[in-house]
Order: structure tokens, then C-alpha cells, then sequence
């Protein structure tokens, strides 16, 4: 009886030792490994870009680790957060939330692009133009006309932002895709600024006028200059 009970039990150690080799193995082999990242979430970034900056290898997805993966693409100047998860068999999805531009500025080095906390993004491709305000005379040395540039291009009615072709930071005045000039004057009283333009503006078209240019640096007694 007691050879009987050890036999069974150096069986189902034996089954046991078998089965954790087995899936040792199973765990280990090919059918797990993989060497892309699946994205989702991109607007102006590439997937090939990413594929570039991570230079992901072929490797086994229980070695991965998302959160280390996830917080290696944070690194990246374009992207906000990221988070990696694995789905079965091989597959790692990386869904990306990219900062949020607001408007573009030429440098000596080329064009980059101003994002809304007033972070500067590289042009993620050569010779691609943006349908974004174009900010002229900007000091990108200084973070605080950066931030304020930000700030003041975030404030932009939605109605607006499809109309507002350029911004001067020197002479603190919108040009239109018209060729109107709005002189904005000092940054106080913003909110009230852009509400009486949309107003001049509709009154604008209604009237079928052309204006050359809208002082609203005193937003209680605007100046509008007709053509």
C-alpha cells in the first residue's frame, strides 16, 4: 500500500514537473514573440516615427515591460502620456495622447510648432505645412512670451480660429486670412476682446463691408477702418 501511494506520488510529481516544463516552453517559444508596437491615438506623428525613436526588438511579450515601455516614450517632445498593453497571443498596443499645437513659428533651424502649456514641437515632418496660426516675432529664448503666446492662442473662440491667419507678438496684433489687422493692444480683458470681434465681424459680413483694420486696445470705444 505504502510502494502504491509512492508511486502515485512520484507520478504526479513527475505529470506536475512535466507540465511546468511544458509551459515553460510554451511561454518561451515564438508564437509569444514579436517585434512591432501597435499604436493608436496619432494625429500628427507617424507610426513609422515611433517604430524609428523606440527601435523596438523582436522579443518575447512576457519580457516586456509596459509601464517601463510606456514611460521610455514619454521622452518623446510630442507625446503628452502613453500606456502599453499586451493583448493575446503577441500583440502590444500603445495608445498615445500627443501634445495639442496651437500655432507654428519660423526659426533659423526651420519651422516648429507651439503647443497649448507653450512648449515648443519640431515639425514631425519636413516641408508639411500646418493648418495652424502662424505666430511672427516670437522670442522662443523666453518662456514667458511663450507661455503668454500660448495662452492668448488657446483663447481663440472656436468660430475664430478657422479666420486667424497670423499673430505679431512685437506689434500684439492678429492678421486675418482677409489681410484684416486686429490690433489686440495689451494682454487684459481678452475675453471681452474676442467676443466684441466676433461681433464687429458678423456685423462685418451682414453690412457686406470690407475693413482694413479693428483697434479693440480699448475694447469700450473700438476703432474700425473701413475700406
Amino acid at each position: 500500500m505504502i510502494n502504491e501511494l509512492s508511486s502515485v506520488k512520484n507520478a504526479l510529481s513527475v505529470l506536475v514537473l512535466a507540465l511546468v516544463i511544458a509551459l515553460y516552453l510554451f511561454a518561451n517559444s515564438s508564437f509569444f514573440e514579436t517585434d512591432t508596437l501597435e499604436w493608436t491615438g496619432l494625429s500628427y506623428l507617424g507610426a513609422d516615427q515611433l517604430d524609428l525613436y523606440m527601435n523596438f526588438p523582436k522579443t518575447n511579450v512576457w519580457r516586456v515591460d509596459t509601464r517601463e515601455l510606456a514611460a521610455a516614450l514619454m521622452e518623446h517632445p510630442w507625446v503628452e502620456t502613453a500606456k502599453a498593453t499586451w493583448r493575446w497571443p503577441n500583440r502590444i498596443i500603445v495608445s498615445v495622447q500627443e501634445r495639442t499645437p496651437v500655432a507654428q513659428t519660423p526659426t533659423a533651424g526651420g519651422w516648429v510648432l507651439l503647443d497649448r502649456e507653450g512648449g515648443l514641437l519640431p515639425s514631425t515632418q519636413t516641408g508639411v505645412t500646418y493648418s495652424l496660426p502662424i505666430v511672427t516675432n516670437l522670442d522662443i529664448t523666453s518662456p514667458e512670451q511663450l507661455v503668454a503666446t500660448a495662452r492668448l492662442m488657446g483663447m481663440i473662440p472656436t468660430k475664430l480660429q478657422g479666420s486667424i491667419s497670423e499673430w505679431n507678438v512685437s506689434s500684439r496684433s492678429f492678421v486675418t486670412l482677409t489681410g484684416i489687422e486686429i490690433l489686440m493692444g495689451q494682454p487684459v480683458d481678452l475675453e471681452e476682446k474676442f467676443i466684441l470681434l466676433e461681433k464687429i465681424l458678423d456685423d462685418l459680413i451682414l453690412r457686406n463691408d470690407h475693413a482694413k483694420r479693428i483697434d479693440l486696445r480699448v475694447p469700450k470705444s473700438p476703432v474700425i477702418s473701413i475700406l
